[in-house]
């Protein structure tokens, strides 16, 4: 943990000193393929070539030689990712070996305990009925099986809110408190543009931040720091996309906005707060690096269930 830690101390000095900045994080779309259909989500509806196992271990071999020291194992649903009898658990081993940090996102539907990720991501949108709503009918309750058996205490949360499910985050937060090590958020980006019946404009975020900032004060497991629900408030926010990498499931690797080659990227609708919560730390807000460090290297280690 600590010399994971510490692989972030050059490029925090080669930002300052006015340097070139290599990409520190990556996220990893595997595969496309989802075994939901989630209302918000368009990377489902999305085909084309999947890598085999050796294309995604090159894949690695070049996210590491750019720098890369968190990668984010993402879909469409990643634990769905296979070749022959190589599975997303062979992808782990190999990540393991090249990062310091190693993640996912998942629907939460397919049980990951006992894969060693450092940290993992399970989608929530809300309460019972407005995540079922969103994702499919019986779909909470098997995500919550789960998560108490499998990641109870050492998971996060990732909502992503919009118009659909934003009256729910309060009784989403009390459902989540005790259960949980955290509640990262952001908000829907409309990747097929305007109109968009999910989209919140960001003049109209304001209330659901400052909702936000209440219930972080009040002690429930809102894990985005006070300075980045403030900023986010702004209609242009702090975003360093070029601490960024993104990898697609035919191996495609593009340095800098996570939206490239996924979206018309309009930062004017972006409502992605990781990246900003990365580009704060890396400005050198002290809240900002202490939640990348709880987010990133809490904990005794991997996450592994038996």
């Amino acid at each position: 943990m600590a010399r994971g830690m510490l692989s972030f101390v050059p490029p925090f000095l080669k930002y300052h000193l006015g340097r070139s900045v290599p990409p520190v994080l990556a996220g990893y779309k595997i595969t496309h393929r989802c075994n939901l259909r989630c209302r918000h989500c368009p990377y489902w509806k999305r085909s084309g070539p999947e890598s085999d196992f050796s294309t995604v271990v090159s894949t690695l071999d070049r996210l590491a030689s750019m720098g890369v020291r968190i990668l984010i194992l993402e879909g469409g649903e990643p634990m769905l990712w296979r070749d022959g009898l190589k599975e997303i658990g062979h992808v782990v081993e190999e990540a393991r070996k090249r990062f310091p940090c190693v993640c996912m996102t998942t629907n939460g539907i397919l049980p990951w305990g006992n894969l060693p990720f450092d940290r993992v991501w399970i989608s929530l949108d809300g309460p019972p009925a407005l995540h079922d709503e969103t994702r499919g009918e019986g779909v909470f309750d098997r995500v919550w099986a789960n998560l108490e058996s499998q990641g109870r205490g050492r998971s996060f949360i990732s909502t992503s809110i919009g118009r659909h499910n934003a009256g729910g985050v309060h009784e989403m937060m009390s459902l989540l408190k005790g259960t949980v090590e955290g509640v990262t958020i952001q908000f829907h980006y409309p990747y097929n543009g305007l109109p968009d019946p999910l989209f919140i404009a960001p003049p109209d975020r304001a209330p659901i931040l400052d909702q936000l900032i209440r219930l972080k004060r009040e002690g429930y497991p809102v894990a985005n720091s006070f300075d980045s629900l403030t900023e986010l408030k702004k209609a242009r926010w702090t975003c360093e996309d070029r601490l960024l990498a993104n990898a697609e499931p035919d191996g495609t690797i593009l340095h800098g906005c996570y939206l490239k080659n996924r979206g018309p990227s309009v930062c004017a609708h972006c409502g992605f707060s990781a990246h900003n919560e990365m580009s704060l730390a890396f400005k050198g807000h002290p809240e900002s690096i202490a939640v990348g460090l709880k987010v990133f290297f809490s904990g005794s280690g991997p996450e592994l269930r038996p």
